[in-house]
């Protein structure tokens, strides 16, 4: 469908658009004297969140009580818009963002487990999650 939109000024943000969804745009001016003539148009795809990051391991590396591996994979990336996560530890932001997809954490409490979400984003915005947990060894 088509959809007219009235402005007063010179620019203004379109709302309510679905994601990924390619839009086209074209204006003419308004006066008292009618309406002139209508620009070129130009289109925009609208960006699309993350889906949910897959894989999560928590694990304790050999040898070590007091620390945690955490990794997993990205979701595909979308637009080419590059994924972050954000990395929460027993509901905490531990990293607010992390490009990687390998994070070691340090000085844990040994024999502890600890629960973690991992959450995509990318600037289209907040996309999908995952949790899981894991516990570092006995001393």
């Amino acid at each position: 469908g088509s959809n007219k939109t009235e402005i007063n000024g010179t620019s203004t943000i379109l709302s309510g658009l679905e994601q990924g969804t390619r839009y086209y745009i074209w204006v003419a001016a308004v006066s008292s004297d009618g309406q002139g003539s209508y620009s070129t148009r130009v289109s925009q795809t609208t960006y699309t969140v993350p889906g949910n990051p897959t894989n999560l391991k928590v694990y304790p590396p050999l040898g070590s009580c007091n620390q945690l591996v955490i990794n997993w994979t990205a979701p595909p990336t979308t637009e080419d818009l590059k994924v972050w996560h954000r990395v929460f530890i027993n509901n905490q932001i531990k990293f607010q963002r992390t490009y990687e997809t390998i994070i070691g954490l340090k000085a844990l409490t040994a024999n502890t487990e600890y629960n973690v979400t991992v959450v995509a984003f990318n600037n289209a915005g907040k996309g999908g999650k995952i949790k899981g947990n894991g516990a570092t060894l006995p001393e």
